[in-house]
């Protein structure tokens, strides 16, 4: 009896103390208007994208000629913190989540699916989730149902599968810029003066490489290492 008690004591103990410091809850969708949203699971004139657009954030024109004071804002939508994107699984019976890592700040989603906020807009329905973006950088999220968490290695005695390296699932960008930033060539360099507040999207999203510096690619809208693609 008295080991019962004190299995039982020892338990209620361990529960008392809470989740570990590394847990991450979900998010509750943030309430407000979206600027923008994001498309997951959609097809768009008969073709599948698993993310559409796969980078919002302010655009700049880098390819300027010698001595320009700063980079001219082109296309594109510009974002500043507090501003809300809404994510929309448009399979809503598909699991499908947000989710982000190493950005400002960590995104964590619930699974998208019914009856999570479902709505339905011109004839089509989905799950969305709403986010505000709470600090000026590059949110760079993908959805952990998609692809695999790295490359697989196969143990060849026990036959165990453990995985190394990053998930290969599609990854799609967010990227804020603060208020009243400069988009500078010092900036770029690193060499603008302190107190400088810089901007954060600069050679980030693109429509052409005149918009990314001179190692980068424009590839779907983002800019894209020229050797790696990443």
């Amino acid at each position: 009896m008295r080991a019962r008690l004190f299995l039982a004591f020892a338990l209620c103990v361990a529960a008392c103390k809470g989740p570990p410091a590394d847990f991450q809850p979900v998010q509750d969708s943030a309430k407000g208007t979206p600027r923008a949203s994001v498309s997951l699971n959609r097809i768009i004139a008969g073709r599948y994208r698993a993310i559409s657009p796969s980078c919002i954030g302010q655009q700049y024109t880098l390819n300027v000629a010698p001595g320009t004071a700063e980079f001219p804002r082109a296309s594109g939508l510009s974002m500043r913190p507090e501003q809300i994107v809404e994510f929309r699984n448009y399979q809503p019976d598909v699991s499908t989540n947000v989710t982000s890592l190493s950005s400002p700040s960590p995104l964590f989603s619930p699974n998208l699916v019914r009856p999570y906020n479902v709505a339905t807009e011109s004839g089509e329905t989905y799950s969305y989730w709403r986010y505000a973006f709470p600090k000026p950088g590059v949110y760079e999220y993908f959805d952990t149902n998609m692809g695999s968490p790295g490359r697989q290695v196969v143990d060849s005695y026990y036959g165990t599968v453990t995985y190394v390296g990053e998930s290969n699932a599609p990854k799609a960008v967010v990227c804020v810029d603060p208020p009243n930033c400069q988009a500078t060539p010092e900036c770029l360099a690193g060499t603008a003066p302190e107190g400088t507040v810089c901007c954060a999207c600069v050679s980030v999203c693109c429509v052409t490489d005149d918009q990314c510096t001179t190692d980068k690619t424009c590839l779907r809208g983002r800019c894209v290492d020229r050797e790696t693609g990443e």
